[in-house]
Order: C-alpha cells, then structure tokens, then sequence
C-alpha cells in the first residue's frame, strides 16, 4: 500500500465532511428518523477520527500511541468546533448547535476506542 494512502483517505473524508456540513441545508436529504442528525454527527466524527487516527499511527512520527489517541480526539473536537462555527456565523441554512458538538465527541470517542481495541493490528 503506498506510504500515504491513509493520509490521503483522512484528508478527502475531512474534505468531505467540510463540504456537506456547510453546503445549503435544502441540498442535503431529508430522512425523517428521530435523532438521525445526531446519528450522522456520531458517524462522521467516527470515521474522522479513526482515518486520523490510523494516518498517525501509520506514519510512526509519535512516541506513543496514547499521544496518537489524544491527537486524534483533539482534531476531531476542534476541527468540530470550526464547522459549528463556520455553520453559525458564514451560512444562512444552518446553525451552530452544542448538541451538535456533544455527538461530534461521542463519535470521536467512539473511535478511540476501536483504535485501541485494534492497537496491536495498527502497529503492522
């Protein structure tokens, strides 16, 4: 697999998490479950974190894969952060949300510990 095949994947999903969280909200389907907002936040900040996740550890840059967890988990909260910012203050179909952010970190964590289950497979 060639030597930056996850850091190209973590970019393009956070590319793309940009893009359909500030397109025009009339251009996203509607799905009528309860809670399904919630649901994609807890999703995409999962598959966030994890190709993050996985980009640091492949790289072998750190000293330590708790250091590569915290990265991981920090980039998703901020890089949370920015689109419920950028959603309150440069959209007009949107809006910033805590909720938003609160399953933004559920995800985040989610991943975390998945990474960790699957530790000693990263590290191959």
């Amino acid at each position: 697999m060639h030597k930056h095949f996850f850091f190209y994947v973590a970019l393009s999903w956070t590319l793309l998490m940009l893009y359909v969280c500030l397109i025009n909200s009339s251009e996203v389907p509607t799905i009528n479950i309860i809670g399904i907002d919630k649901i994609v936040h807890i999703i995409l900040h999962l598959l966030f974190t994890f190709f993050w996740g996985i980009t640091l550890v492949k790289s072998g840059k750190w000293s330590s894969f708790s250091k590569v967890m915290f990265v991981s988990f920090l980039l998703s909260f901020v890089f949370g952060l920015l689109i419920e910012f950028l959603q309150g203050n440069f959209t007009t179909s949107r809006s910033a949300d805590l909720t938003d952010v609160l399953a933004n970190n559920f995800g985040a964590l989610f991943a975390i510990a998945l990474l960790c289950r699957y530790k000693e497979k990263l590290a191959t």
